[in-house]
């Protein structure tokens, strides 16, 4: 069996969102595709970024089973290279159409990190929605509180590890 892909959506390949990856899943449990270091561009109907990086990461998408998405909160939203990525799903509908239908029956689970004390309303409604769409299990998201409560963050770590321990048990 594969090991979980995680695709990250930070702008900072070390920053808060990292740290939650790296509590979740231990050192050669995953597989990590940083956004940040691939070359991609928003969705354009010309399809003339057809040679970026964008398929490099589907093709990442397509030999796992299990998909984990993390990104940082961004004004109450998923991060903006998260959201590109997103759009850009958009070509497995059009120019991608194969690799589109093969995204079926992969997991997908969710993980966020941000400063306010809880997932804003509705953050998961485009992951689920996205899932659904491509016949893929949302399986769920972890949270991971950033602010300066150290209580929070120490309860978020904990949950956070047995999020990492549920998803690599699904596979």
């Amino acid at each position: 069996m594969p090991k979980p892909l995680v695709i990250l959506g930070s702008a900072r390949l070390f920053g808060e969102t990292r740290r939650a990856v790296d509590i979740a899943f231990p050192t050669g449990s995953i597989y990590l595709a940083a956004l940040c270091n691939h070359q991609f561009s928003g969705y354009d109907y010309a399809h003339s970024n057809a040679d970026d990086d964008f398929q490099v990461v589907v093709d990442l998408m397509l030999a796992a089973n299990t998909i984990v998405i993390a990104t940082p909160v961004y004004w109450y939203a998923m991060s903006g290279l998260t959201k590109i990525f997103f759009d850009r799903l958009t070509d497995l509908l059009e120019t991608s159409k194969e690799k589109g239908r093969r995204m079926a029956g992969k997991e997908l689970w969710m993980l966020a990190s941000g400063t306010e004390r809880a997932l804003p309303e509705g953050f998961e409604v485009p992951f689920a929605r996205t899932a659904q769409y491509f016949n893929v299990g949302y399986r769920g998201a972890e949270y991971l509180y950033t602010g300066d409560n150290p209580e929070v963050r120490q309860h978020g770590e904990a949950a956070l590890a047995n999020f990492g321990r549920m998803v690599l048990a699904s596979r």
